[in-house]
């Protein structure tokens, strides 16, 4: 036989050979029998009902002689909770409705955050094994309701037939493990230029009934404060919603950028979605003390004086295509996330009216392993007045809630914090030249706070934000190997852009004019007037912020933490304005969670 037709039946052979593979295969499938997830399909819809739902309570693991132990504990939550969110479970009627049911109810329990760890399982006769198919695959939602309570370490169910007689009845088990009563927290970060240093205490389910008692701290290096005293109680009376009460006192110190402090005294009471922490709406009073230093701008000072805050905020965040919002650096998804903000809601708070918004969305999506593209955008707009009583077209903003841009916290690398956007003039510039003695004699501590965070030059204007602004960010992104890639250290190329405006300025320099003070040509009479007026002025504003938007691009190092982001970053500006605060080169920044 030739070479050829040895090559030939050999080629003729190997189908054959294929096709006998499998049909062994078949054979052995056949004699193994259905798969699970068939036998499942075959019963999920025939009548079962649950008997009976065993509770059972874990304490801390204890090392033992036989080694990690864990003795039962009695449960601090009330027994009515647990009831009343099991009780969906007695009313099942088919096994698919048990297991989805037992969902339902472990993710509730999960919502009341209790819960350390919540595990369900399944198993009825005849199909044993069947059925903890369906309770892996529904074991995540399941512990989800339970983890919400907040007060539980572990939870484990078990669903156990019962009894033999009645092939179409079940028991719940339900293994729980709650949570400490006493919590506390601490850490350090950088924002704006400032560190600061945080402390907390929370003490959980001292009720009963899953509340939530907080105590935090925060003290900043420019003498920054932030006090708070917090009650929460997740999924309140079985609702899906979760009251918040805050009693605050905070001290914001912006000497250094805006010549401005501000001190807060009040509460703030708020609703937050138990399922979708995105949504939520609170309602903010309290008494508001500006102040401002010796060389404050114009602008600034005019605004200087007490005011009473009344505001009611609603956030709505959405998202989708995978996207996981645990993660800092979410690879797959996109996300859009909404702020509604008005003032004034009180008697005695007209002098703080207005009208804030913010748009903020953001996608990714997966190029290759460890290679992923980033894409972000914000925009706002702030209206100074809601009501025609307090409406003038001269009428300036608050500063406090105004726009800002500069920083990693505001995705516009490459420049300082607030060192984009309108600004004025510090009254110690203007002196004249040989009075540096005097005015540091007068206000010494000014002039070293007013010393640039980079290149150590004097800040001689007032950064004073902006009623509107728009900004952009885009990011190859590339997760670092070895065990900085196991701590999610990624390597990023980007490009950024940004640039606000004051509607007062707009159609005029946003860079050096007064934003305090200068009574601007009423349009029109009446509210309906001063609405055409606003028009005009936020399509100026548009053409505004598109003839001076900010680009930078570069390259750096983002290390993820569980407050934010810190980046070390080296920068290439690419266009500026007049009176811009540049940071080229290295620099390092910090940008907290927001959700995002």
């Amino acid at each position: 036989m030739t070479e050829a037709t040895a090559g030939a039946a050999a080629a003729a052979t190997a189908p054959e050979q294929g096709q006998q593979q499998q049909q062994q295969q078949q054979a052995k499938e056949q004699k193994k029998g259905p798969s699970l997830q068939d036998l499942y399909l075959q019963v999920r819809d025939k009548p079962c009902r649950v008997v009976d739902v065993r509770v059972e309570s874990l304490g801390p693991e204890i090392e033992g002689p036989g080694g990690l132990t864990q003795s039962p504990k009695p449960l601090r939550l009330k027994q009515e909770i647990l009831d009343r969110e099991l009780d969906r479970v007695y009313e099942a009627k088919t096994l698919r409705e048990v297991h989805e049911a037992l969902e339902r109810s472990v993710e509730v329990l999960r919502q009341l955050e209790v819960f350390d760890d919540i595990t369900a399982l399944i198993d009825s006769q005849p199909l044993v094994s069947c059925c903890f198919v369906i309770s892996s695959a529904g074991l995540e939602r399941s512990v989800e309701v339970l983890r919400q309570l907040e007060v539980f370490d572990d939870i484990t169910a078990l669903i156990d037939s019962q009894p033999l007689d009645e092939p179409d009845s079940c028991s719940v088990q339900m293994v729980l493990q709650e949570v400490g009563r006493y919590k506390f927290g601490g850490g350090t970060y950088t924002q704006g230029g400032e560190y600061s240093v945080e402390g907390n205490m929370v003490a959980r389910n001292v009720l009963g009934v899953a509340d939530q008692w907080a105590v935090t701290g925060e003290i900043g290096t420019r003498s920054s404060k932030n006090f708070a005293a917090s009650f929460r109680l997740p999924r309140a009376r079985g609702t899906g919603v979760t009251p918040e009460l805050r009693l605050l006192q905070t001290f914001a110190n912006q000497q250094l950028h805006s010549s401005w402090s501000e001190a807060t005294r009040g509460l703030s009471l708020g609703v937050v979605s138990a399922d979708n922490p995105g949504m939520s709406l609170a309602y903010e009073y309290g008494w508001r003390v500006l102040s401002t230093d010796a060389h404050a701008s114009r602008s600034v000072i005019n605004q200087r004086g007490d005011y009473l805050k009344a505001a009611l905020r609603c956030s709505c965040s959405f998202e989708g295509g995978g996207r996981n919002s645990s993660e800092v650096l979410p690879t797959e998804g996109w996300q859009l996330r909404l702020t509604n903000e008005i003032g004034g809601l009180a008697p005695g708070a007209a002098r703080l009216r207005y009208v804030r918004q913010q748009l903020h969305g953001s996608w990714a999506t997966a190029l290759a392993e460890g290679l992923s593209l980033h894409i972000e955008g914000s925009t706002g707009l702030l209206l100074p007045c809601w009501a025609p009583s307090s409406c003038s077209s001269s009428k300036a903003s608050s500063l406090p809630e105004r726009f800002y841009l500069g920083g990693v916290e505001s995705n516009l690398r490459g420049f300082d914090t607030r060192g984009v956007g309108p600004s004025e003039p510090r009254r110690i510039a203007t002196a004249a030249a040989g009075s540096r003695s005097s005015s540091a004699g007068s206000g010494g501590s000014d002039a070293a706070a007013a010393a640039a965070a980079g290149g150590g030059e004097p800040i001689t204007r007032d950064a004073l934000g902006g009623d509107v602004f728009g900004s952009v960010y885009a990011a190859l992104m590339m997760r670092l190997p070895g065990k900085a890639g196991d701590l999610g250290v990624h390597a990023h190329l980007f490009a950024n852009g940004g640039s606000s405006a004051l509607l007062q300025q707009a159609g005029g320099s946003s860079s050096g004019s007064s934003a305090g003070g200068g009574a601007a040509a009423d349009h029109g009479a009446g509210f309906g007037g001063l609405l055409g007026g606003i028009g005009e002025k936020l399509r100026s504003s548009g053409r505004e912020l598109g003839a001076t938007f900010r680009w930078s691009a570069g390259v750096g190092l983002v290390f993820p933490t569980q407050l934010g982001r810190l980046e070390a970053n080296y920068c290439w500006v690419l266009t500026s304005q007049e009176h811009d605060r540049l940071r080229r080169g290295f620099s390092f920044g910090f940008a907290a969670n927001m959700g995002l």
